[in-house]
Parts: C-alpha cells; structure tokens; sequence
C-alpha cells in the first residue's frame, strides 16, 4: 500500500489540479460515500468511501488516527478517526461501506497520530474506549498516569471490522514538534492532511 518514495512523489503530483472531497469531521461514525471527483465538500461525517477513479478523498488531523482503507476491486476509503469515533464504530462503518461498493480483501494504513506517552485519559473515558477496544487501549503517560492507546484502538477496530494493517507510520503527533502539528500538545491550530485515492 505505501509506494516508495520516489514512486509516492510522481503520485502526488499527478493530482495537481484535481479537485478533493473532504468534511467537516465531528468525531463520529458518519460514513460519506463519494461519487465522482470533487463531489463532497464540507458534508458534516468523519470517513469519505469511492469506488470512483476520479475521486480523491481527504481528511485532516493533528493528534487524531488517519487512515486509509484500499481493496484490490478498487473501493478506497478514509478514515479521520478519534477516541469517540473509534469507540463509535467509524471504522466498522467505513469497511461496511467498503463491502457494499465489492470490496472484500480490506488493507489499512495508519498515519501519525497522538500515542500513549502524550495522552493523559479521564478513568471514565478510558473504561468506555476499553469496553467498546478492549482493553489493549489501556496504556500509561511517560508520568506514569491512565492513558489512552490510540493506536491500539485503531488496531482493534480494524480487526473487528476484518480489515488487514499493512503500514503504521509510528510517529506521536505529539512528540513530533516541527514535523506534524498537535493540537493536545501544543494548540498548533494547523493540521496534516491525508489523501487517498485509487491510481490507475
């Protein structure tokens, strides 16, 4: 799923010009399904879908999971995904759409995103995100106080949902001052874009 470097920079500039889908993200389980270039802008929902080779589809974070879902039919999707979207079902619901547009083998990426170390939970949201994760979301700040996985819960979501990770980038938002913006670390009132889109 992750070309090389070389490879991924003539992707990327192949887009020049073409106009992205995107949303106005609300951290929950709204699934958008996009059907030709350009055809969502703003929509209210948190994973875009296509099966559309004209689409390019995006969604912007700075601490939250970005993911992108492709199957070899062609259907692509992603993901903007939070605690509460996760706890939501946001990615269960993008691979269900996935599925209705033929997809079957599902393969994800995840993106930088914020990891234990920074993210300091509340017990109450934790043993939520737990009960609906299980309990691999528990982890523990660099203190030493409750935290929340987030990168677990994705890996969690994603094989309840029966999608395949095959990249993660590894990279805290948080802990990655001057390369990705986080808005719990630092206010930054930036965000990283990722697009997804199907290559021909």
């Amino acid at each position: 799923m992750r070309p090389g470097r070389s490879a991924g920079a003539a992707r990327l500039s192949a887009l020049a010009g073409r106009p992205v889908s995107w949303l106005r993200q609300v951290h929950g389980e709204t699934v958008v399904v996009v059907d030709g270039a350009g055809a969502v802008e703003g929509g209210e929902g948190d994973a875009l879908v296509t099966s559309s080779p004209d689409a390019v589809l995006a969604v912007l974070v700075a601490d939250c999971a970005p993911i992108a879902l492709a199957s070899s039919e062609g259907v692509v999707a992603a993901v903007h995904a939070g605690w509460s979207g996760l706890v939501a079902g946001v990615v269960d619901r993008a691979v269900d759409a996935m599925r209705d547009l033929g997809a079957s083998g599902i393969e994800a990426a995840l993106g930088p995103c914020i990891h234990p170390g920074c993210y300091e939970f509340a017990a109450a949201d934790l043993d939520r995100a737990a009960a609906a994760l299980g309990p691999s979301v528990r982890g523990e700040t660099t203190a030493g106080a409750p935290a929340l996985d987030l990168p677990a819960g994705v890996r969690a979501a994603l094989a309840r949902a029966g999608a395949e990770l095959v990249w993660e980038a590894g990279t805290c938002t948080a802990c990655a001052a001057g390369t990705h913006y986080s808005h719990r670390a630092r206010r930054d009132p930036e965000r990283q874009a990722m697009l997804v889109w199907k290559h021909a």
